[in-house]
């Protein structure tokens, strides 16, 4: 007979007590599981681990715009495969794409579906997707390994990492398919006033009620907001003109001003300075685009703040 000192039963008590609640959020990990539909996780491509879920019976893969699952890159065709679903069955069939569709490095026949199965590796193009059913566990990991590496702790949008990757995708994208693309860079008026006067809470404070704002109200389905760094916020805009992107700025400088910022008790008066540029024929790289939203946000600081400026 073995007998447990003190200090061992304190010890077993506090293990337990953690595989308790390991116990409780593995539970609730599954019955969140269960709600998932079946989904495809991008394992080679960008953006890597985003999943695309199967949430419609019919749902076209390909590069084109319209497509339910866009894919960005050259080597997908625009209308590349079909994605269909019967109850519980989920099947594929290619489209006649230029590149091919395979399952497990087998090719599929055009217009022939083929029922998926756990963990079959669908290739499209040179992109590989990873397929789950509905109610794996499996797809909740993968949302939390997304989220944690392309997620800004504090204000819980997109952080820079993930911009870089999915600005110059969807850079290539626009080029290639000569569609409307436009970028707004966002900066906090005045931020350094506001940690040095309030203190680095406050301006915590403020950074994630303005990011919630946004992401909350001005945010289209298909946009992408993310934390540049400090106080400065990009907005990526797919099929958007200057003219619209503009718009949508202005909207948000005009919800910025006249929101409450009240920290302590105290309203904080916070205004946003923006700057807005569009992709044109002369414009040939992803960082020129930026840099010229960047050059029309400092235009708008230097002509005194809280307004919105294009690029010319």
């Amino acid at each position: 007979m073995i007998c447990a000192s003190d200090d061992d039963a304190s010890n077993f008590g506090e293990k337990t007590a953690v595989l308790k609640a390991d116990q409780v959020t593995l539970n609730k990990e599954i019955q969140k599981a269960k709600e998932q539909d079946a989904c495809l996780i991008i394992i080679r491509g960008t953006p890597q681990g985003h999943r695309h879920f199967v949430s419609k019976d019919e749902m076209v893969i390909g590069r084109d715009d319209t497509a339910d699952i866009v894919l960005n890159d050259q080597s997908v065709s625009r209308r590349h495969a079909l994605i269909k679903r019967v109850k519980n069955q989920v099947t594929i069939e290619d489209c006649g794409s230029s590149n091919g569709t395979s399952i497990n490095d087998k090719r599929l026949e055009p217009n022939k579906p083929v029922s998926l199965s756990k963990e079959d590796m669908v290739k499209a193009g040179n992109m590989i997707l990873k397929f789950l059913p509905a109610g794996e566990l499996e797809i909740i990991f993968y949302g939390n390994l997304g989220s944690a590496a392309h997620t800004d702790p504090l204000t819980q949008i997109y952080n820079k990492g993930y911009f870089l990757e999915a600005y110059e995708a969807e850079f290539k994208r626009a080029k290639a398919l000569h569609t409307d693309f436009s970028i707004v860079i966002f900066d906090i008026d005045f931020f350094k006033k506001v940690n040095d006067t309030h203190g680095h809470d406050a301006g915590d404070f403020v950074l994630k009620e303005f990011a919630a704002l946004i992401k909350g109200s001005h945010v289209r389905e298909k946009d992408i907001l993310a934390r540049y760094g400090g106080e400065e916020f990009v907005l990526i805009l797919p099929n958007t003109n200057a003219k619209k992107a503009a718009e949508i700025a202005e909207s948000i400088r005009t919800a910025i001003e006249a929101y409450p910022f009240i920290y302590e008790g105290k309203r904080l008066p916070i205004t946003s300075s923006s700057g807005v540029a569009e992709l044109t024929a002369q414009i040939e790289s992803s960082q020129t685009l930026f840099k010229s939203a960047d050059k029309a946000l400092y235009q708008s600081k230097q002509a005194g703040r809280n307004r919105v400026t294009i690029a010319t």
